[in-house]
């Protein structure tokens, strides 16, 4: 995952991040679905799905050395993929994913003032 340096610490900031992320994982579980399920092979190590704040996403083994503080993608996405159905297994990483775009988002807007927080939440649920 990106530091988090790159992302102003402001209600834009944040929000553009989060789209940004938001629009990767949403491209790699619908649009490019297929090309995603073939990165998740099930008999190779514990793979996440990352979505990054460029817009791209990717597949790749947990980061090794990440801060405690950063929150961290599902773990092990590949690993049940051939126990249910294909739609299943999408739903449930989709699941994961949105939990872990919202806790960035959430660790990304610490710095927020509090009516900047309250209004970015209120711009995300909608």
């Amino acid at each position: 995952m990106e530091t988090p340096k790159t992302v102003l610490f402001n209600l834009e900031g944040v929000f553009e991040d989060f789209s940004t992320r938001r629009t990767a994982l949403i491209r790699a579980l619908t649009t490019d679905r297929d090309e995603f399920y073939g990165f998740c092979n099930s008999e190779t190590e514990i793979l996440c799905l990352y979505g990054h704040d460029d817009g791209s996403w990717e597949v790749k083994p947990p980061e090794p050395m990440v801060p405690t503080m950063l929150p961290e993608p599902m773990t092990g996405i590949n690993l049940c993929r051939n126990d249910v159905s294909r739609v299943d297994w999408l739903s449930i990483v989709a699941i994961h994913s949105d939990a872990w775009l919202m806790s960035v988002s959430f660790f990304l807007g610490a710095l927020l003032t509090s009516d900047e927080r309250y209004t970015s939440v209120s711009v995300k649920n909608e």
